[in-house]
């Protein structure tokens, strides 16, 4: 669970989106993002079902500039590339060092299986 201080920081960074709080215990808080009012009343309900106390809702803040938005997540598609073609690499590597592949997937945090299919098998 995030500290009460990263809780609020999502809070204060939610954008274009809902973010529900809730304290769970003394220093101890969490909360999530909704897309839509109807999402953010069923993590309400979920959070004080769960018996979190001052959970709150925050609306959206902000105007939305769909275009930014658009050139972030292309630029993020770009670097998920990037880190992936690093990662596969690095895989590939490890795997003609003959080490396991259930090892490799493993320490490089990836399905067994994806590492099978980058070796080709």
């Amino acid at each position: 669970m995030p500290s009460a201080s990263h809780a609020h920081d999502m809070v204060a960074n939610r954008g274009p989106r809902w973010a529900v709080f809730a304290c769970i215990r003394q220093d101890e808080a969490t909360a999530e993002y909704a897309d839509t009012a109807d999402a953010a009343e069923r993590l309400r309900e979920r959070f004080q079902d769960a018996r979190y106390y001052q959970v709150s809702v925050y609306p959206p803040q902000g105007g939305v500039d769909l275009a930014a938005l658009g050139r972030d997540r292309a630029a993020a598609e770009r670097n998920l590339r990037d880190k992936t073609a690093v990662l596969r690499a690095g895989v590939l590597r490890a795997l003609e060092d003959g080490r396991a592949e259930a090892e490799v997937a493993r320490t490089a945090d990836v399905d067994r299986m994806t590492v099978r299919k980058w070796a080709g098998k």
